[in-house]
């Protein structure tokens, strides 16, 4: 299985397992520690979250199962049943539009040498659905605010990355019916996970993804 091809440059000590890949990162400048950094949502895109994010919660967890449907019109119809029959009571959950910062995960990690900055997870374009969903133009041109990721000591820390594919190139592009270079393959994953290494060589997990 491959390494995603925006980061290659940065992949050393590769390894290969069933259908995941492990490597950790190396800076450009031979650096092979970095301090890491989260997207988070401010205060008030906090605030212009929440109504979403409560319709989606009550979408799944507001009665015994959920559904959707689709009118005549195209309009889709979110329901929760409130007995285990679909014959039985239900209520509409009103879903408001997604705002442009809901949803946006990235990771990137710093260089405590030369500063040099990458972006190792992006979920606008990294994974499958980064490559192959169409988010709206004002999702990806959206900056997102950056936190230091906190740990016990806050010191630069080696960084491990495992992705998974679960076929081929050739059955890949077969599957998703159209023509598709290479390296959108790679890019293309369907699970990552981020670990950090610290001075006693155990791997600690800091972000895990599912990207499809």
């Amino acid at each position: 299985m491959p390494i995603p091809n925006y980061l290659k440059a940065i992949a050393y000590n590769e390894l290969q397992k069933d259908n995941f890949t492990s490597f950790c990162l190396k800076c450009k400048c031979g650096c092979t520690h970095f301090h890491i950094y989260e997207s988070y949502l401010d205060k008030h895109e906090k605030e212009l979250c929440k109504p979403y994010f409560d319709a989606l919660d009550r979408s799944v967890t507001g009665g015994y199962f959920s559904n959707c449907t689709q009118d005549e019109n195209g309009v889709i119809h979110h329901w929760i049943y409130f007995t285990h029959s679909i014959n039985g009571p239900k209520e509409e959950v009103i879903i408001p539009p997604k705002p442009t910062c809901a949803c946006i995960e990235v990771i990137k990690v710093k260089c405590p040498d030369c500063r040099n900055e990458y972006v190792i997870y992006d979920n606008r374009f990294h994974g499958y659905s980064g490559k192959f969903c169409k988010d709206s133009i004002e999702e990806k041109e959206y900056i997102p605010h950056f936190r230091l990721k906190r740990r016990r000591d806050n010191l630069p820390v080696e960084i491990c990355i495992s992705v998974e594919h679960t076929e081929s190139y050739e059955n890949f592009e077969k599957n998703i019916d159209i023509s598709c270079e290479y390296d959108d393959y790679t890019d293309a994953f369907t699970w990552i996970t981020i670990h950090s290494i610290d001075s006693n060589n155990k791997k600690h997990k800091l972000f895990d993804f599912e990207t499809d």
